[in-house]
């Protein structure tokens, strides 16, 4: 069993210095989310702060990753993605098949150029969009995904295939699957 010593726990320095060495990547996300400039400063502020008070808290192998949590958790509650049209026309989700995403198809997404990739991201409603984030990018199950979002599991997984088939396809076809689907609600 591993000791856990006090000197294991992070500081409020080194927070700062987190920030200032990870800037660019923390704020591609928060953009990505948010796609605001405003928001995206408000959030890596926010998040900044929560974590200078909590650093006692973290350890330090566990730093980046609560960070990240932190302005995800942020951009949630600012965008609201699960009060998107999407969202509410998945709800009541009918038994269904899912169509299965192959971890090829998500390779192919991910393999475009970053500002590429973010361009299509913020092309999707922000539901899509939150959960490409949280599932490809990030790394969360689709449970995890759905509990942070607020939604349910089988709309996170439909929504989920509908991001991955948009950013691998054509933008402008799948725009129109998009407004049929919307026009449930």
């Amino acid at each position: 069993m591993k000791t856990i010593f006090i000197n294991d726990k992070c500081t409020a320095n080194e927070f700062r210095t987190l920030f200032a060495s990870s800037t660019e990547e923390l704020r591609w996300l928060c953009y990505t989310l948010t796609g605001n400039d405003e928001l995206t400063d408000n959030a890596l502020d926010a998040a900044l702060e929560q974590s200078v008070k909590g650093a006692g808290h973290v350890f330090r192998e566990w730093m980046l990753s609560w960070t990240r949590r932190i302005l995800i958790k942020y951009c949630i509650s600012v965008v609201r993605p699960s009060q998107s049209p999407l969202a509410r026309c998945a709800y009541p989700l009918f038994p269904m098949m899912f169509e299965t995403v192959r971890e090829s198809q998500v390779a192919e997404v991910l393999a475009q150029p970053s500002d590429i990739l973010q361009q299509k991201l913020l092309k999707l409603d922000d539901l899509s969009r939150f959960v490409f984030v949280l599932r490809a990018l990030e790394g969360y199950s689709r449970h995890d995904a759905a509990l942070l979002l607020n939604i349910d599991d089988r709309a996170c997984e439909w929504t989920f295939v509908w991001a991955v088939g948009t950013l691998g396809s054509d933008m402008q076809e799948q725009q129109r699957k998009f407004e049929q689907v919307l026009q449930c609600a």
